[in-house]
């Protein structure tokens, strides 16, 4: 199996930043800004070996929920420290694109990028009793 990163985190101030995409893969965001939102793959290089390791969590790290298994949570410790995120697109400009909402660190490699679109949402979404408590926690945060 063969990844390469087409960009990178370039700056982040609270939750907005710009993704560098490499100008090999420019022409790639062509239509991008058509878009209100994209979901980008990350490569989260600041997880350890040990931290790959680990199969059960906390998530959020909130004491009050279950400690339930590492594919049950968007935890960063897993084996394959890839992230999904979804976040707003603000503007491109040529091979930079300025969001909100971005989770990630400064440095965070970019693996891809897919414009986000209402026709993949699933309408019967079910989903455990204790993430509406990270429901309530990220809308806190906001």
């Amino acid at each position: 199996m063969y990844l390469k990163e087409i960009g990178v985190v370039k700056s982040k101030e609270e939750n907005r930043g710009i993704i560098e995409i490499f100008n090999e893969y420019k022409e790639g965001l062509d239509g991008i800004e058509e878009f209100s939102h994209i979901i980008l793959l990350a490569w989260l290089n600041k997880v350890s070996n040990d931290q790959r390791k680990i199969l059960k969590v906390k998530p959020m790290r909130l004491d009050n929920l279950p400690t339930v298994g590492v594919f049950c949570t968007h935890s960063p410790h897993r084996p394959n420290p890839i992230a999904l995120s979804i976040v707003k697109l603000i503007e491109r400009k040529e091979n930079l694109l300025y969001v909100d909402n971005l989770d990630l660190f400064v440095g965070t490699p970019i693996l891809d990028i897919k414009a986000f679109s209402l026709a993949f949402c699933p309408k019967d979404v079910k989903v455990p009793h204790w993430n509406n408590e990270l429901s309530k926690f990220h809308k806190k945060s906001e």
